[in-house]
């Protein structure tokens, strides 16, 4: 597997820049737009947004059928997962850990054009990125999510002093202010749902109190939740605050955050007002800003069920956390079936099958949370389309008894999936 170790990460600059491509190391692998992405003939594919979900669809899409042409645009110049992230926030893992390059993606033959896509024209069936015009003839769009700062008062006034952390490289600033918190309140905050990953935050916190009890620091996290319990895996969030860290968290459910006050360092919930030393605010969340200026929707994106077209246009494909109206977790894992999903899809497309002899299967989903260094629970997903409702049927299963095998199985989970997206072929 294509890991970016810690030299050849920091040579990136990507730890200094959190995002930008500022070497060779880069330029190795990224492609610019050019007369060579001139007008498709027939059999090309570009994917918008380089994570779980667009790298999934472009690593099946060239297993598929290598003779399609793959078309990766992506801002960053390596991934970052947000799945495992809270490991690295706890102090158990180093970022290496969950950041991988692109190279192995390139040399399976996807063009990576690492630029934002600005505009999606699907008149002309075409992105443009800055340096020019990138025609297509199916789009996947895989965005992932941005922040609604806008619904918490005061927020987008000092954004840039509370990184969230539920986007990839936000991780970095997080973890230096974890770092040099010296004891007292730290606030977490949770939003209503939809938003990315719903046992993320409740992981979070657990991880933090982590932090804090194995470093021995005088604080306490204060979980501030919008939502009268956690949402997910809720007995076995509970039970590991009781259990492990009854002195390092306070969670307070029906706790929305309704403003921020960063000067006097305190936030307001309709149960009053709390203050802090340190604060990670997770604001209400949208679809990347993409899916608005393509017109594929407003706050999420609906899709043509049980497929994953955009309900606005049949040469689109939406995926990962940007859907709406489905009751898929915003998850890696979902992102990643997506893709395998959608690759199929096109590859039968191109092959000349009309979409009604396409099969249309559904993502299945497991998501793990560790509650400390070992030890991790989790919940999965099955779904199914039930044709005579016309709607898709959710089936889970939980395990809320934290364990260690969980731990190892969670650990297998992640490796596994990040060596078939950024491993070479075998």
């Amino acid at each position: 597997m294509s890991k970016v170790t810690r030299r050849k990460f920091l040579k990136a600059g990507v730890a200094a820049g959190a995002a930008a491509a500022t070497s060779g190391f880069a330029q190795e692998f990224f492609s610019k737009p050019s007369s060579v992405l001139g007008p498709a003939r027939g059999n090309r594919v570009v994917i918008i947004g380089g994570g779980w979900g667009g790298i999934s669809t472009a690593r099946h899409l060239r297993r598929k059928n290598p003779n399609i042409e793959v078309v990766l645009i992506e801002k960053n110049p390596a991934f970052m997962s947000c799945p495992m992230s809270n490991l690295y926030l706890g102090g158990v893992k180093d970022l290496d850990f969950i950041v991988f390059d692109y190279a192995n993606v390139a040399k399976a033959g996807v063009t990576i054009v690492n630029e934002r896509a600005l505009e999606v024209n699907r008149a002309g069936r075409y992105v443009r990125t800055a340096s020019g015009i990138i025609f297509y003839n199916y789009l996947v769009v895989s965005p992932g999510i941005d922040y609604m700062y806008e619904a918490i008062q005061g927020y987008s006034e000092v954004k840039q002093f509370l990184p969230v952390g539920f986007k990839p490289w936000e991780h970095i600033a997080l973890k230096r202010q974890l770092d040099r918190f010296e004891g007292g309140d730290l606030v977490l905050a949770i939003p209503r749902p939809p938003y990315r990953c719903p046992p993320g935050p409740y992981e979070r916190a657990a991880m933090l109190a982590y932090y804090l009890k194995t470093n021995q620091i005088k604080g306490k996290v204060i979980v501030l939740d919008a939502n009268p319990g956690p949402i997910s895996k809720g007995p076995g969030f509970t039970a590991a605050y009781n259990d492990l860290y009854k002195d390092y968290i306070q969670y307070i459910p029906q706790a929305e955050v309704t403003a921020i006050d960063y000067a006097k360092k305190t936030v307001q919930t309709p149960l009053g007002e709390f203050k802090f030393d340190l604060a990670n605010i997770i604001p209400p969340m949208k679809a990347g800003e993409i899916v608005r200026t393509a017109g594929l929707g407003d706050r999420w994106a609906n899709v043509r069920l049980p497929t994953f077209l955009s309900e606005r246009d049949d040469r689109v494909y939406v995926i990962g956390d940007v859907m709406g109206n489905v009751p898929y977790p915003k998850s890696g894992q979902v992102a990643y079936n997506d893709g395998k999903i959608v690759a199929e899809h096109i590859a039968q497309r191109i092959a000349g099958k009309r979409l009604e002899e396409i099969p249309n299967p559904l993502p299945d989903n497991i998501c793990y949370s560790f509650v400390n260094s070992e030890e991790s629970i989790w919940v999965s997903h099955k779904h199914n389309w039930d044709e005579a409702a016309r709607q898709v049927r959710q089936q889970s299963t939980v395990d809320n008894t934290r364990s260690k095998q969980n731990g190892g199985l969670a650990l297998e989970w992640a490796r596994g999936l990040w060596s078939d997206m950024f491993g070479p072929e075998t």
